[in-house]
């Protein structure tokens, strides 16, 4: 389940493209970027409820101008705190994306994530330090509760 899950296969000649990182540990993001230049990032926390439900309870969002290099903000129009909460049914098989003859790993959503709700397996190991808002807003490192020491 964890990795990068890009729409991009899913998106045949659409203006807009969306993509879902889940990271081991319960952190993630979703990315949506438009050709018109938008970007929107919003940062997760995301279990498995359930066998075949995924929840993403959205904590941060960026939004702006994405720069030439296509990785990162060119500009930032807003960020701060979000609290959607989006469950929604979850399948992981194989499909084969319009206009390709390779088939791919696919995520298919029952509730669209940053209006998609096909996503093909992209890079299995992400880290936070991929976020495209990770220098907008860093993230926080961990806690690691320890008990005291006596």
């Amino acid at each position: 389940m964890t990795g990068q899950w890009c729409s991009a296969p899913f998106d045949a000649g659409a203006m807009e493209t969306s993509e879902i990182v889940l990271l081991a540990g319960g952190r993630g993001w979703s990315r949506f970027e438009s050709f018109s230049g938008e970007l929107s990032i919003g940062r997760f926390v995301w279990c498995l409820p359930s066998p075949g439900l995924l929840e993403l309870r959205y904590t941060w969002r960026v939004s702006g101008q994405w720069g030439p290099s296509g990785d990162g903000f060119e500009s930032v129009d807003g960020s701060g705190p979000d609290d959607e909460l989006i469950r929604t049914a979850y399948r992981i098989g194989t499909e084969r994306p319009p206009l390709s003859g390779e088939p791919v790993t696919a995520l298919q959503l029952d509730v669209p994530v940053e209006c998609a709700s096909a996503f093909a397996l992209g890079r299995r190991n992400m880290t936070p330090a991929d976020d495209p808002s990770s220098a907008v807003a860093p993230y926080a490192p961990p806690v690691h509760r320890t008990s005291p020491v006596r």
